[in-house]
């Protein structure tokens, strides 16, 4: 992969992450062991560069508002010398739907020598890391890889996604839910609490 091959996927993922997900929280909900279980994350400006896996010289801040702004060149970022930032660049477009297409949630397994994270959300090609920050768990990391891969056992199946702006008190655009489940389940309603406003059509 060439630098202006990067930039292209960075500028482009930008403009993505900024439609999609910036500022935004996104609510995935679980099955473990039978049980439902919620986990919910928070995407702020700076998160962006951590997922890319470029290095540079730019603040988080500033690089994200360059990428958005096809602003960036190639003066201004440098690949890894392990070859993770050409993987990470590889599932990235696709990871700024992490809210529509993620169908695991795993607890990271930290088999992986300098990766550091604590949750991972995704599919069996790509994952997005989170590490706890406050209430919410802040994207960190992206991966090419399956999730039941780096996550200790056993992986929990995602059944449903809300997004949310900031500035909402509920949860109530639903982006994701299973064929065979049904949010007005007692073991849902019960968990859900009143986080989220089940979609009238659900009712």
């Amino acid at each position: 992969m060439t630098k202006l091959e990067a930039l292209r996927i960075i500028h482009n993922s930008a403009k993505s992450y900024n439609e999609n997900l910036v500022n935004k929280n996104v609510l995935f909900i679980s099955l473990n062991n039978g049980k439902a279980e919620l986990f919910e994350t928070s995407f702020l400006p700076r998160n962006f560069l951590h997922l890319t896996g470029v290095a540079t010289e730019l603040n988080s801040t500033a690089f994200y508002s360059m990428a958005r702004r096809d602003r960036l060149s190639s003066k201004h970022i440098d690949f890894a010398i392990d070859g993770t930032t050409e993987k990470k660049l590889e599932v990235l477009k696709t990871l700024m739907n992490i809210h529509i297409t993620a169908k695991m949630l795993g607890d990271y397994d930290y088999s992986q020598r300098f990766l550091v994270t604590d949750k991972l959300a995704g599919t069996v090609t790509s994952a997005m890391g989170f590490r706890k920050d406050g209430e919410y768990y802040l994207p960190n990391t992206s991966l090419k890889t399956d999730v039941r891969i780096v996550s200790k056992r056993p992986v929990q199946r995602i059944v449903a996604t809300f997004i949310k702006g900031f500035d909402d008190e509920k949860y109530s655009n639903m982006m994701y839910l299973a064929k065979d489940v049904s949010l007005n389940e007692p073991m849902f309603v019960k968990t859900l609490g009143d986080k989220v406003n089940i979609p009238q059509k659900m009712i």
